[in-house]
């Protein structure tokens, strides 16, 4: 059995709470908020503390140093924390486990996106309830350009926000996408101007905490049941085609080519 590292507490996301609001800081700025294995393994423990936090009626997810909102996965890591077929598929446990502990979290979450929000970032953000981006941000999900399939388990939450085409669209090209184009399929809920993100959430964060929260509490575990109708599908299959991604060459030559900088060469095995 592979073992995983464990979480080194300087990685971790930064939670602070004032009053009714809570903020879940990503914070590896140097890295354009690329998330380590254990920033990951931390969030599910750190959105249980908002959680019992009875005075928290609002959190906002955001990335540190005002540039980026979160890169997706450290792929710096890869080479030694996913190198095994059973360790990538762990490490995409770990990142289901904290996408749900956003998704279940019983008050109303805010992702508030600056600059790049990338593969994992992009899963996270969709994770929150409500997405609202600087005009500058940009998206792609780019699982495929490097040998990867993206966690079936999520998926759910991409087809939540936007058609199944565009979802498509999103996973077959990795390509990236503007805000407004994100905003035009519903990616994000809206874009705030250059400089003005920040009063935009504190604006709908002060809305959102005058409003009852056993009424916010109760109109999001609805509507994310009624969200997934189809939440019992037999996952089966694209489990199966997922884990087939993890063990193929070609994963290995796209996290290669990524930290090498250069084109992968994918030979479909």
């Amino acid at each position: 059995m592979s073992t995983m590292p464990q979480p080194d507490e300087t990685a971790n996301p930064l939670l602070t709470i004032r009053g009714q609001v809570a903020e879940l800081l990503l914070n590896a700025p140097e890295k354009k908020n690329a998330l380590p294995l254990a920033a990951w393994q931390a969030m599910p423990d750190l959105l249980q503390r908002v959680a019992a936090e009875g005075e928290v009626r609002v959190c906002i997810v955001r990335g540190a140093g005002g540039k980026s909102f979160c890169a997706g996965a450290d792929i710096s890591e890869f080479e030694t924390i996913r190198s095994t077929p059973e360790a990538a598929k762990h490490y995409d446990e770990i990142n289901v486990a904290a996408f749900n502990a956003l998704k279940t979290l019983p008050i109303p979450v805010i992702a508030a996106i600056e600059g790049p929000c990338l593969g994992g970032g992009l899963g996270l953000a969709l994770a929150c309830d409500i997405r609202i981006a600087s005009r500058s941000a940009f998206f792609s999900l780019p699982p495929a350009r490097l040998g990867l399939a993206y966690p079936p388990e999520a998926l759910s939450d991409i087809l939540e926000a936007v058609s199944v085409s565009d979802a498509k669209s999103l996973l077959f090209t990795g390509e990236k996408v503007s805000a407004e184009k994100a905003f035009h399929i519903g990616l994000i809920n809206e874009i705030a101007e250059e400089g003005q993100l920040d009063g935009r959430i504190a604006t709908l964060c002060e809305t959102i905490c005058a409003n009852a929260p056993l009424s916010l509490r109760a109109a999001k575990q609805a509507l994310n049941q009624l969200a997934r109708p189809a939440a019992a599908a037999d996952l089966s299959k694209a489990l199966e085609n997922a884990e087939a991604c993890i063990n193929s060459q070609d994963y290995r030559e796209g996290y290669r080519a990524f930290l090498e900088k250069r084109k992968p060469q994918f030979k479909g095995r």
